[in-house]
């Protein structure tokens, strides 16, 4: 009884506590409402006061409904044109709801990665325990790669293992041509996710939410740059248009501002107003927003800085090793053949992210399906990067017999230069079938992944590129057409050798890159480099004549050797001529001085007799104080030629 009173008591005192509270915040609008109601009282009168009420409120329903239709009309025109505009293309998961059904076990070849997200999942789970140790939580996470590498994928797997809110914004759908638009998205899209993180907070935790843009360098790209780094807009006819800048502002304020200490809920701020609620605003949910771009440098600064997204993560294309998971669990997932060799087709893959892993490995098991056969092969592996990478077959049926011998010893000579050159590497197929504009083609492969090549290893990559036309020269006498790839990617290795890895005659480097373009000097040393090395190359093709005349009448025969079928080949010519295994010697490559030697410094040094012309002009720009430029004998400053300076192979480091 006693504490049922004492709780009445103190219901009464809180409630009088209140009062006081709206009263004293609300004194001046009520002394001003008493205000205004003398003076109409005194300059009226309060007869026609109370006639007025009195027809006022005769009048008052017909003028409700009709102000009730006026401003119902006014919401939904511009109530409904808003909402049309600001619709994000959105998707929300929530934790009632698993759409997604993804573990971390989904997510394969990026070790690294997933304990990454398996501790951000533990922060976003325990909010609170988190902050009574003093944390603070981050507000973000970039991740940045190459198309395909499995960014949107991590997210989703965080999203489902983490067990909170989950809203998948595609940030394209986020700008907008009418000015202000793209603001209130993104205004409306953080209260939406705080939303969701109240409502399926735990007892006791502010709660928590995801949210994810994709392409977040179409909202996020810097305000600098070549435009100044001012607002876009244009006037066309029927308003003013712009596109994102808000937007991007809007997000910067809503991840890191002092907006994050005061209350952003419309009824809570109604409630302020009157003065019903007071004191702190209490936390907020985290939005923790995760942003996927391929293009991380054009990101605004104030976007990507510590406090908003505080966490950059750069998802690689997988290595060896997690090529060999990826690989072996989308096997796993299909009908293959028992004996498949999964460590050919991981250095197959070398370069290749998880999605096109995925996609080969499908495409190889439709191959076999339409082939009538269960099982998908190593030869259909093959067969679907082929055509993913160049283009599906396509034999030229009535091939002219010259023009397919000649491809034929063409890309034998790929295949001679490779095998002979390059022991590191493997030879995965060697084809004369036409598959997009290729009308044949060699595949190398290396054994084993390396980050770096030395100077010995792009000579022989040249080597290899030069073969096709070395053997043309070599058994046909006769340049052809079909070699313009070739010397064109051999080109541009030698441009790289001289003038980007500094392994020619000068360790100063040039831009080879269009619209760049490297000085003569170096186009005179890469013309050096690709001669000296396709006369090494003719030699080699000479020294190995009768494996190149095997391998090319074996493509003649079958059209495409690969990988053990082409070492068959190759060990049958060399068992009936032991020479050809034999190691090629190679000659050191040799350059020119890089800009010519200057004449040594003499210890009298007499000068040059001048014409009066010269002297006088001379003298006027000394006494005048500008620069001397004037006209020497080409002869005399010629400077003197020197041999060529020799260097050994594979240089003095390695190019990255």
């Amino acid at each position: 009884m006693r504490a049922g009173v004492m709780r009445a008591r103190s219901g009464v005192r809180s409630g009088m506590a209140t009062s006081a509270y709206v009263l004293e915040k609300n004194r001046r609008r009520l002394v001003v409402l008493g205000l205004l109601l003398v003076a109409v009282l005194f300059m009226v009168g309060a007869r026609d006061v109370v006639e007025g009420l009195f027809g006022f409120f005769a009048y008052a329903p017909l003028l409700g409904i009709q102000l009730m239709f006026a401003v119902l009309f006014m919401i939904v025109q511009f109530g409904a044109l808003f909402w049309f505009l600001s619709r994000p293309r959105k998707y929300v998961v929530t934790p009632d709801d698993p759409q997604l059904g993804l573990t971390f076990e989904n997510y394969r070849g990026q070790p690294d990665l997933l304990e990454h997200a398996r501790s951000t999942v533990r922060i976003l789970q325990g909010v609170k325990e988190f902050e009574l140790r003093g944390g603070e939580m981050p507000k973000g996470m970039l991740l940045s790669g190459s198309p395909g590498t499995g960014k949107t994928f991590l997210a989703s797997c965080i999203a489902a293992e983490a067990g909170i809110p989950f809203i998948y914004v595609d940030a394209s759908s986020l700008t907008s041509m009418f000015l202000g638009i793209d603001a209130l998205i993104m205004n409306s899209l953080f209260r939406q996710a705080r939303g969701y993180g109240r409502k399926y907070a735990a007892p006791g935790n502010r709660g928590a939410c995801i949210l994810f843009m994709d392409e977040l360098d179409s909202i996020g790209y810097s305000r600098g740059g070549v435009q100044g780094g001012q607002q876009q807009v244009g006037m066309m006819a029927g308003g003013m248009f712009g596109g994102g800048r808000l937007g991007l502002n809007a997000m910067l304020n809503q991840m890191d501002s002092l907006g994050q200490l005061v209350e952003d809920r419309y009824s809570r701020k109604i409630l302020r107003w009157f003065g019903l609620v007071r004191g702190p605003v209490p936390p907020k949910p985290v939005v923790f927003v995760i942003g996927a771009t391929n293009r991380p440098e054009v990101l605004d600064p104030a976007l990507t800085r510590p406090g908003r997204l505080d966490r950059t993560i750069v998802v690689h294309e997988p290595d060896a090793d997690g090529r060999r998971d990826i690989v072996q669990h989308y096997l796993d997932l299909k009908a293959h053949d028992p004996e498949i060799p999964l460590e050919l087709m991981v250095t197959d893959s070398i370069g290749w992210t998880p999605i096109m892993i995925k996609t080969i490995i499908n495409e190889a098991l439709i191959a076999a399906h339409d082939d009538g056969r269960y099982e998908l092969t190593y030869k259909d592996w093959l067969n679907a990067a082929d055509a993913r990478t160049l283009g599906i077959k396509q034999p030229i049926r009535s091939w002219n017999k010259e023009d397919r011998r000649d491809t034929a010893y063409h890309e034998a000579g790929h295949a001679v230069a490779a095998r002979y050159l390059q022991p590191e590497n493997r030879i995965a197929k060697a084809t004369i079938i036409r598959r997009g504009h290729a009308l044949g083609y060699v595949q190398p492969m290396p054994r084993e992944e390396r980050t770096s090549h030395n100077a010995k290893q792009l000579e022989t990559t040249i080597m290899v590129a030069l073969a096709g036309r070395a053997a043309e020269e070599v058994f046909f006498g006769a340049q052809r057409t079909g070699a313009a790839s070739d010397l064109q990617a051999a080109t541009m290795r030698a441009l790289h050798y001289v003038a980007q890895f500094g392994m020619g005659p000068t360790k100063l480097v040039a831009p080879v890159a269009p619209p760049a373009s490297p000085p003569m000097p170096y186009n005179r040393a890469a013309n050096e480099l690709l001669d000296q090395l396709y006369d090494e190359t003719q030699r080699l093709l000479k020294a190995k004549d009768l494996a190149l005349r095997a391998l090319a009448e074996a493509l003649i025969e079958r059209d495409e050797l690969i990988a053990d079928e082409l070492e068959w080949v190759f060990a049958g010519v060399e068992a009936a001529h032991p020479e050809l295994a034999k190691p090629f010697e190679r000659t050191i490559v040799q350059f020119r001085p890089f800009l010519g030697e200057r004449e040594p410094e003499s210890a009298e040094w007499t000068p040059p007799v001048q014409e009066p012309a010269i002297a006088a002009s001379v003298a006027g720009s000394v006494n005048q104080g500008m620069p001397i430029a004037a006209d020497v004998d080409s002869e005399r400053s010629a400077p003197r030629r020197s041999p060529p300076r020799r260097r050994r192979n594979g240089g003095d480091g390695e190019p990255h």
